[in-house]
């Protein structure tokens, strides 16, 4: 029994490293694609069809969740312990977003007249509503193939929408359409992906069409707790671009989410350090007591904090000049709004490792209710800064990007008091090398500025990381420390045989 449970322990291991793998080569790809949308098609579409593009993206958000109602973990969890209730919950999920998509569009209609958009921000917000509904009828078989462990089913459809979407979408700007197309471009994707994964969940389940009353309101009760954090966080993601729509002009939503798009890029170093982290946090909250979390979060605190600044502070040195010449004059009064995301980094990237803290604790309810009070500062400040700024520097997005950054500033407060026993002197000591190292950087950047922004970016990128070495940033047992989980990973793949998929 030790040798067969031995076995299938280093099968799960290997078929969980596989998995893994399989997302982190489609996070590649799509984020390469990503990068190149946004480095052609803003320039390509120009602020108006930016601003048209981005306001339907953002319907489109706050439409899926109001129709997914967050049940995808409660799907992946439910069909992880009994694969027998699949068939009906599968279907009974499909039912009930196909039935909540009726009143989300009737809102939508609302608001659009409310808002008196007309044109192409009419139609664009109504191929919102089609990529959410779109969405809304295969994302019950991405949480199945989730729960089962086929994640090669996950990495294909998000490798497909995204990077279909996007050589297609850079293709049709280039001939000269515009946003309308795009948009439309991503409805019919989208529903190819439909149609791939209905053929993907046929393969493991076979959908019970025959949903009662009752199924439909269980599945309503068992999502509430999960549909809380959902709710706040794409409110909180979407809700600046949507009132600058109704507020402003479509081409003030073009200036502010352009940048917003590049400001996501920035985001890959804390999300890959939290979630190498996630593992050895988690184990470290099962001992005893609290004091092993909090000694095994110092480290991963300090050093997101500590990669903030340099990151923060190139941003604000590139922001203008890196604007202009990647999409012209058109998207100068972009700059500004790229410096207000740029400052808001540092508590970003501390908010999301402290998330992984509280998950590890399991303490997640924390965050949620954080994310709740971050639903009301920021649409409360968006009202005031918005037309503020609009009136008096003609530009409403330099209001939504401070609105971001003083919620998130609001944010971090909140994360330092959840997560207090894991600050100490230790925290302070390598926040002020990495502020020195990063001054540094700035200063040796600056000197730059007269051989242009490309000099500048090299010279940052080889200044900041001899400082802190100098400065003892990051200190040697933490690389090794780092390595060694490259390395046991690597160790894993050449030692396990993966299970048969």
């Amino acid at each position: 029994m030790t040798a067969v449970s031995a076995v299938d322990g280093r099968r799960d291991q290997a078929v969980l490293i596989r998995n893994i793998t399989v997302l982190a080569g489609s996070q590649v790809i799509t984020w390469t694609a990503s990068l190149a949308w946004a480095l052609i098609v803003p320039r390509s579409l120009g602020a108006q069809g930016t601003g048209v593009f981005t306001l339907s993206v953002a319907a489109s958000q706050m439409i899926g969740v109001f129709i997914g109602l967050g049940m995808a973990p409660l799907l992946v969890r439910e069909i992880s312990i009994n694969r027998e209730r699949a068939p009906r919950l599968l279907a009974t999920a499909i039912v009930l977003r196909l039935a909540l998509a009726v009143p989300a569009l009737g809102a939508l209609a609302l608001l659009a007249r409310l808002a008196h958009f007309e044109g192409d921000e009419l139609v664009g917000l109504y191929l919102g509503w089609g990529v959410a509904a779109v969405y809304a009828l295969y994302g019950p078989f991405q949480a199945a193939l989730q729960a089962i462990e086929r994640m090669q089913y996950l990495a294909y459809s998000d490798v497909i929408t995204k990077t279909g979407v996007i050589v297609i979408s850079i293709v049709l700007v280039l001939v000269g359409l515009g946003a309308i197309s795009l948009l439309s471009t991503t409805v019919a994707v989208m529903a190819g992906v439909l149609v791939l994964n209905f053929v993907w969940i046929r393969r493991y389940f076979h959908l019970q069409w025959r949903v009662t009353a009752s199924d439909v309101r269980n599945l309503v009760m068992d999502s509430l707790p999960y549909c809380g954090f959902a709710i706040f966080f794409n409110f909180y993601l979407w809700i600046d671009s949507l009132m600058l729509g109704v507020m402003t002009s479509v081409q003030v939503v073009g200036w502010y989410g352009m940048p917003t798009k590049l400001f996501g890029t920035l985001m890959f170093l804390p999300v890959i350090l939290s979630t190498a982290w996630l593992p050895r946090l988690a184990a470290a909250h099962r001992q005893e007591s609290d004091e092993p979390l909090s000694e095994a979060a110092r480290s991963p605190l300090e050093i997101v904090v500590a990669l903030s600044l340099p990151v923060c502070a190139g941003v604000i040195l590139l922001a203008g000049p890196v604007i202009h010449f990647l999409y012209g004059p058109d998207f100068d009064q972009s700059a500004p709004i790229m410096t207000l995301l740029a400052l808001s980094v540092p508590p970003m990237y501390l908010n999301i490792m402290v998330n992984q803290v509280l998950v590890a604790a399991n303490r997640q309810m924390v965050w949620t209710k954080a994310m709740g009070v971050a639903c009301v500062v920021n649409p409360a400040l968006n009202l005031i800064l918005i037309p503020y700024f609009q009136r008096t520097h003609g530009n409403g997005g330099i209001g939504a990007g401070l609105s971001l950054l003083i919620t998130e500033l609001v944010l971090a407060g909140i994360a330092v008091v959840a997560v207090r026993s894991c600050f100490r002197g230790s925290f302070v000591g390598r926040t002020v090398r990495a502020a020195a190292a990063t001054a540094g950087m700035a200063g040796a950047m600056l000197l730059a500025q007269q051989f242009g922004f490309v000099a500048q970016l090299v010279v940052g990128l080889l200044v900041y990381p001899l400082l802190a070495w100098g400065f003892r940033v990051v200190a040697p047992d933490e690389l090794r420390q780092l390595l060694e989980m490259v390395k046991s990973v690597r160790k894993s793949r050449r030692s396990d045989t993966p299970a048969p998929a």
